[in-house]
């Protein structure tokens, strides 16, 4: 046994005498992480997409088409509304005129009324509506809402709204970060090297366990639930194979102030993180508002001629999609096509280029995102999913994308109805969306720390020269 041998013999088996663990599972390189990312994007199959779409031709008593003034006359601008009292009390004949005028707009206006169900559906929900009506004599305006809302749970719509209020529940995410998690060809292990056998009430771990990053910067995975409200109670009850048992208790959500005290209509600027370019966009806002749309296109600029940019979505609600295009076209200096189909229901006019095409992308773009991204800003990671080299980090958004919304006012209550006449198709391919959930980040993390952990994470895989570190020496 030559001199080297030896040692390396000796050196393990003091190791094993001294009972040393084993190495953790190997950190992905950041090739590894893009080319696994990039995997999964690819694998969105829109094809078929035009084949889904309902052409819109309602038609009146007679059976005549219902005339473009006609549907037209339902709509309202929003800002010339009427305040809504809640507590303005309606009689059963005023109620039940709301009614019949809400089921004429809904018939006449919305968009995905076939996609819902049809004239089967609707009539049902307006009969049980009136039935329910003739039990009162009279209700608040706020009482008739509550009346009405739970009639329209099967509009899977999260822009139709009344006065408001969704017609099903959003779904937000719970982390369990007690402690990190390390993967190893479906295995979970801790950092003390105890090795997940089973979690009390979940048979599939690859479900409950989502990659994260840690405080470090490090590529982890930590258990996220999602749940349709915002607190949760739950514990997880991990067993492990050494017969131990632990419990863990998941983190509130409480991303909501942060997003309340956002300015939704400040101009974007780039700002810096540790050399990184980010642009926070908390609206899209239309190309007629000249400093917001420079301000825009500039960071696609900024952001397209950096190696990593980071554009930070988690405030955004939403607004004119169109502007998604062209900020994307500008970083990627090509037509990136959206995954999904955005289309009028009544003309049929496409609204957007949606091809299964891949765009290459030598840079980084990553897209911060929370449970407050909504319908615009989602076309916008829609349309990045065919981008090379994204990645999304933060929390499942908001879930708002099969729709869009004009505003009808009812005439008694002056409840407000979103009702748009819009069809969007999405890919249901790979669990890639699904309304009043959203798209899934690439790395669940709370949205509060969706930046600093993303600087982190870049830093760790060695992308950035981690602030205050000294440059290595030239060679």
């Amino acid at each position: 046994m030559n001199g080297f041998v030896k040692s390396c013999a000796l050196a393990l088996a003091a190791c094993l005498l001294a009972g040393c663990a084993p190495a953790l599972p190997p950190q992905p390189t950041l090739d590894e992480l893009l080319a696994e990312v990039n995997a999964a994007h690819q694998a969105i199959d829109n094809d078929g997409l035009k084949s889904e779409f309902i052409l819109r031709k309602p038609v009146d008593e007679s059976g005549e088409p219902v005339s473009a003034s006609e549907i037209n006359s339902y709509f309202t601008d929003i800002a010339d509304l009427e305040s809504f009292d809640p507590n303005l009390v309606l009689t059963q004949e005023q109620m039940i005129e709301d009614v019949t005028y809400l089921f004429d707009a809904i018939y006449s206006c919305y968009g995905n009324y076939d996609r819902m169900g049809g004239r089967a559906a609707f009539d049902a929900a307006e009969q049980a509506i009136l039935k329910e009506c003739a039990q009162h004599a009279s209700l608040s305006a706020k009482e008739f809402q509550k009346l009405l809302v739970p009639h329209f749970s099967f509009v899977k719509d999260a822009h139709f709204q009344i006065h408001g209020q969704k017609t099903n529940p959003c779904w937000y995410p719970f982390f369990f970060r007690e402690v990190a998690f390390y993967e190893d060809d479906g295995q979970y292990i801790t950092e003390n090297h105890k090795t997940v056998a089973s979690v009390d009430g979940y048979d599939d771990l690859t479900e409950l366990f989502k990659r994260s990053i840690s405080p470090k910067g490090e590529i982890v995975y930590y258990p996220v639930l999602l749940k349709d409200r915002t607190t949760c109670d739950e514990t997880l009850s991990i067993h492990y194979t050494d017969g131990s048992t632990q419990v863990l208790q998941c983190e509130p959500y409480d991303y909501q102030e942060q997003f309340e005290n956002a300015d939704q209509l400040a101009i974007p600027e780039v700002r810096y993180d540790n050399s990184i370019p980010i642009l926070q966009v908390n609206a899209m806002q239309s190309q007629t508002d000249s400093d917001w749309y420079e301000g825009f296109q500039e960071g696609a600029n900024i952001l397209g001629g950096s190696p990593i940019g980071i554009l930070d979505l988690r405030f955004n609600c939403g607004g004119q999609g169109a502007v998604v295009v062209e900020w994307l076209k500008n970083y990627a200096k090509t037509l990136v096509p959206s995954n999904s189909l955005f289309i009028n229901a009544y003309s049929g006019k496409q609204m957007n280029s949606a091809r299964d095409l891949w765009v290459s992308n030598d840079n980084i773009l990553i897209i911060l995102t929370s449970k407050w991204t909504a319908s615009a800003a989602e076309w916008m990671i829609d349309t990045a999913y065919n981008l090379e080299n994204v990645l999304i980090i933060g929390d499942n958004t908001s879930g708002e994308m099969v729709g869009s919304i004009a505003y009808v006012q009812l005439g008694n209550s002056k409840m407000i109805i979103g009702i748009g006449s819009r069809e969007n198709i999405v890919p249901d391919t790979n669990d890639y969306f699904e309304e009043f959930r959203g798209f899934c980040p690439d790395l669940w993390v709370p949205a509060d720390e969706a930046e600093e952990l993303a600087v982190k994470l870049m830093e760790n895989l060695g992308a950035v020269q981690a602030e205050g570190e000294a440059a290595s020496p030239a060679a």
